[in-house]
């Protein structure tokens, strides 16, 4: 998997495990339950019975009575809880605001005792402000709403104890719940909205019954109860004409399993509609609301059944859901392999029979960046650059072109500035004055004609010496470029380390002009040398990658919205619909990205070349190099150096020639201990950093009408009478 690949594929992991640990951190730690991390005051358990009140006084009202068990679990004994809290449901409906009046707390002690709390006259935030009497423990306070944080207003009853750690403690509250039932011109309305939100998402165990006295209850046909909320809809009631003497019984008793929640349904509430001739059984002395005259009993049934339908439509949904998800995953899986199989037939050359593993010798005279970029055509790891400008320049070094030594004569190579770059090799002007004498004698000699057709590369072959007698070997298209390149910099035929970079730097046209050669070097060699079958043989491997990635976003999408969807609308009862797809896509993706290393367009004569490359990488970066038996002349361990830089995996060369080849006095470059450092490799990702700034510079004013004349990398009159090809 290639690195752009590898860096969506962990963003999409990462997004996921954050939306997940983010979701499930939400919907099961409430900070305004909790002091610090890991302390808590969570209502596990409630006894709830509202009795329907229809009195003068209290006409369409509730009276309400809960046993509450708090789990109190701070994380310090120095860290006690001073209060408790019951949240009372805010709501205001058709006008009417439902709010209430608090009758009395208990605390219900494990041996049945009890401890009648007192109502305390402030609201108190800190602990030195009711620890102490008059206010101290054992009082409560009625916060009346409506929700305000900067007034610090909140609908709830408030428990001031005496210090709490790990304990479970039981209170008893009672309470008129104002506003339950509500009167239209056709229908009566009780609605109880028990608990919701906050206060339900760590419930074990919910019990309750609604009582309407015998003379308020509507008659067997006149009414419709039903529930809402959990992660089913709705939870199964009982009713008794008996349970409780003088009055009519709504029950239910929830366990665990039944105290599920999404953010989408939490909550759990009762409504009774009565309606026909018992139409205001229990709201004689309701309070009007802004729609007491008007029609509402099929709207109300309307809603309810709206409500049903959705999970009733989501559940019976849920398999097509599915079956289309999983139909649409085997598409892709289907249209991903009939891909693969194409681009194979008809793009891709047939692969050679053998198979190598270890190459030892050099498979041909390859320019050190267009042998790497071949040898990870097919790979997951790419090119470094920062390793090919090193490998470039110890191979001007190895080919005796140029050296580099101290300024000092000392062996510290420490400091650029002490670095020099000698020029050992210029085109000889005599030499072009012989090679033009012959020329002109051969072309007269062979009398040639208009159909002759003469090589005047081979008509004479003038051999290269560098200025210590060396023959030199010719350069590959990149290594002229920057031999040329340091030339054209190299006044009185050397420049030090911190020179060439500042020149570089100054000099922003011919460095673009040497970056451009370099860049466009990989196409003009594969394409001339047979190794590519067209010039943008990547065209496929970045189609399909490009591929990959819309993929991996659809997936992150997908997951992200299926996490949403979960815990914001009940469509989330689909979301294994969306987790088939999103793994599906994943799938493809992993797939994609692996078909997609094949996909580079080499010829048949590439291909071959391929494997002789990639088995030269695998020697050298096997211990195999380190224990190689067989002698290795010290000419081979150099371009075994030169081409392990450009893979990146020098230092593996170095070690195993230093074990193997204690004696390297014969090699200049070898026994200089700077080539076979890390400093050297330091030194070329600078070089390499401050030449793509250059080039970008000069791009940029080029790009604003800024780019004026300048000495061209490919210009004629350069030092020493060779111009900018130097006849390499």
């Amino acid at each position: 998997m290639n690195y752009n690949i590898r860096k969506f594929v962990i963003c999409f992991v990462i997004i996921v495990v954050i939306v997940n640990i983010a979701t499930a951190y939400f919907s099961s730690y409430n900070p305004e339950e909790s002091t610090g991390f890991n302390d808590y005051a969570r209502i596990t358990d409630v006894e709830y019975q509202a009795i329907i009140l229809d009195e003068e006084t209290n006409g369409g009202s509730a009276h309400i009575t809960e046993k509450l068990t708090f789990d109190v679990h701070a994380a310090r004994k120095d860290n006690l809880f001073w209060e408790l809290w019951r949240a009372l449901p805010e709501q205001t409906i058709d006008g009417l605001r439902v709010d209430y009046e608090v009758l009395s707390v208990k605390q219900i002690n494990p041996d049945g005792t009890e401890i009648v709390y007192e109502e305390s006259p402030k609201l108190y935030w800190y602990d030195s402000d009711y620890t102490d009497e008059p206010y101290g423990p054992y009082k409560w306070y009625h916060s009346m709403g409506p929700y305000n944080e900067y007034l610090r207003r909140y609908e709830c009853v408030l428990f001031y104890v005496d210090g709490l750690y790990r304990e479970e403690v039981t209170y008893e509250i009672e309470y008129i719940m104002h506003n339950a039932a509500f009167k239209y011109s056709d229908v009566s309305e009780l609605y109880l909205s028990m608990y919701s939100e906050e206060t339900i998402k760590y419930l074990d165990s919910f019990k309750g019954e609604i009582l309407i006295k015998n003379s308020d209850m509507p008659s067997r046909g006149n009414y419709i109860a039903h529930t809402y909320g959990t992660n089913n809809g709705t939870f199964t009631i009982e009713e008794s004409s008996t349970k409780n003497p003088g009055y009519y019984t709504f029950s239910f008793d929830l366990d665990k399993d039944d105290l599920k929640f999404r953010s989408y349904n939490q909550y759990l509430e009762f409504t009774l509609l009565s309606f026909n001739e018992d139409y205001h059984k229990f709201t004689d002395y309701a309070p009007d609301n802004n729609y007491s005259w008007d029609v509402y009993l099929e709207e109300a049934k309307e809603n309810m059944a709206e409500y049903d339908s959705t999970y009733t439509k989501i559940n019976q949904e849920k398999p097509l859901y599915i079956t289309g998800a999983i139909v649409i995953s085997l598409f892709l899986f289907i249209y991903i392999v009939y891909r693969d199989k194409n681009i194979r037939t008809k793009y891709l050359a047939k692969k050679p029979n053998q198979e190598i593993l270890y190459y030892r010798d050099i498979p041909s005279k390859l320019d050190p960046y267009f042998a790497a970029t071949l040898v990870f055509a097919k790979s997951r790891k790419k090119v470094n650059m920062d390793d090919i400008y090193s490998a470039l320049l110890l191979n001007l070094v190895r080919k005796g072109y140029i050296e580099l030594k101290t300024i000092d004569g000392t062996n510290n190579y420490n400091k650029q500035s002490n670095v020099l770059i000698n020029i050992l090799y210029t085109p000889n002007k005599e030499a072009k004055t012989i090679y033009n004498t012959s020329l002109n004698d051969a072309l007269k000699k062979n009398a040639i004609n208009n159909n002759s057709n003469v090589n005047k590369n081979t008509l004479i072959n003038i051999p290269k010496i560098n200025k210590n007698g060396k023959m030199l070997e010719d350069l590959t298209p990149n290594e002229e470029a920057y031999f040329n390149f340091i030339n054209n910099f190299a006044v009185g035929g050397s420049i030090s380390l911190n020179d060439f970079q500042s020149s570089i730097s100054r000099n922003i046209n011919t460095t673009e002009a040497f970056v451009t050669r370099v860049d466009n070097s990989i196409k003009t060699i594969g394409m001339n040398k047979n190794y590519f079958k067209e010039a943008n043989y990547e065209k496929y491997q970045k189609s399909t990658n490009n591929l990959t990635k819309t993929y991996i976003i659809l997936a992150a999408s997908i997951m992200i919205l299926g996490n949403f969807a979960i815990y914001h609308n009940p469509i989330g009862l689909t979301n294994t619909a969306l987790l088939i797809l999103s793994i599906s896509l994943l799938i493809c993706a992993f797939l994609l990205n692996k078909f997609a290393k094949n996909y580079a367009l080499l010829t048949e004569f590439g291909e071959e070349e391929y494997i002789k490359w990639y088995a030269l990488y695998n020697f050298l970066n096997s211990a195999t190099l380190m224990n190689e038996k067989q002698v290795v002349e010290l000419p081979l361990w150099e371009e075994y150096l030169v081409y392990a830089t450009a893979f990146g995996i020098s230092d593996k060369v170095i070690k195993a020639l230093k074990i193997n080849c204690p004696d390297l006095t014969n090699s200049v470059m070898l026994s200089n201990n700077y080539y076979l450092s890390h400093s050297f490799i330091t030194y070329n990702r600078a070089i390499r950093h401050t030449t793509y700034r250059a080039y970008r510079s000069s791009v940029h004013s080029r790009s604003y009408g800024s780019f004026g004349g300048g000495s061209s990398f490919y210009g004629g009159g350069g030092r020493g009478g060779g111009g900018g090809g130097g006849g390499h």
